[in-house]
C-alpha cells in the first residue's frame, strides 16, 4: 500500500509540471502553424489573443502580397479564400482533373445523395472542438466558426 501512495504522491507532484510542458508545446505548435514562411507561401500570419481568460477572441492578420497586413476579419478571410481556392481553369485540366470535374458536375444518382442543408453544415461546424489541431490546410475550428458567422 505504501508503494501505491508513493506513486500517487509522485504523480500529484509531477502533474502540474507535465501540464505546463504540454501547454507550452501546444503553444509552440500553434505559433509554428500560424507563422507562414513568406518565401514559400504569400501569407504571413500573426495571432493576437485577449488577455482576460473569459475572452476567447482570436484575431488573425495575414501579410498580403504587397507586404501590408489585413485590417479586419473579412479582409483576412477574403485573402485566405483567394489563396486556398485559386481560380479554376478548365483548359489547364489533366486527365485526373477531368475525371474529378466530370464526377462533381453530374447530379447525385440516389435519393441518399441529397445536398447538405445550411442547418446541417451549421451543426457540424458548431460541433467542432476548438482545442483540436488544425488540418493540413492550417485552418482551425475557430476559423471555420468565425467564417460561417460572416458567410453562412
Amino acid at each position: 500500500m505504501q508503494n501505491k501512495e508513493r506513486r500517487k504522491a509522485t504523480y500529484l507532484d509531477q502533474k502540474p509540471k507535465y501540464a505546463a510542458t504540454i501547454k507550452e508545446k501546444k503553444k509552440q505548435i500553434m505559433e509554428r502553424t500560424l507563422q507562414f514562411n513568406t518565401r514559400s507561401q504569400p501569407l504571413e500570419c500573426g495571432i493576437q489573443t485577449g488577455s482576460r481568460k473569459e475572452e476567447n477572441n482570436i484575431q488573425i492578420t495575414l501579410r498580403k502580397p504587397d507586404g501590408s497586413l489585413t485590417k479586419d476579419t473579412k479582409e483576412t478571410l477574403r485573402l485566405m479564400l483567394e489563396y486556398f481556392t485559386p481560380e479554376d481553369y478548365e483548359l489547364e485540366d489533366n486527365n485526373c482533373n477531368k475525371q474529378v470535374r466530370d464526377k462533381t458536375t453530374r447530379p447525385p444518382n440516389t435519393p441518399d445523395d441529397c445536398e447538405f442543408t445550411i442547418d446541417e453544415i451549421r451543426r457540424v461546424i458548431e460541433g467542432m472542438d476548438n482545442k483540436k489541431a488544425p488540418g493540413e490546410d492550417g485552418i482551425t475550428a475557430e476559423i471555420f466558426k468565425q467564417t460561417f458567422k460572416i458567410l453562412p
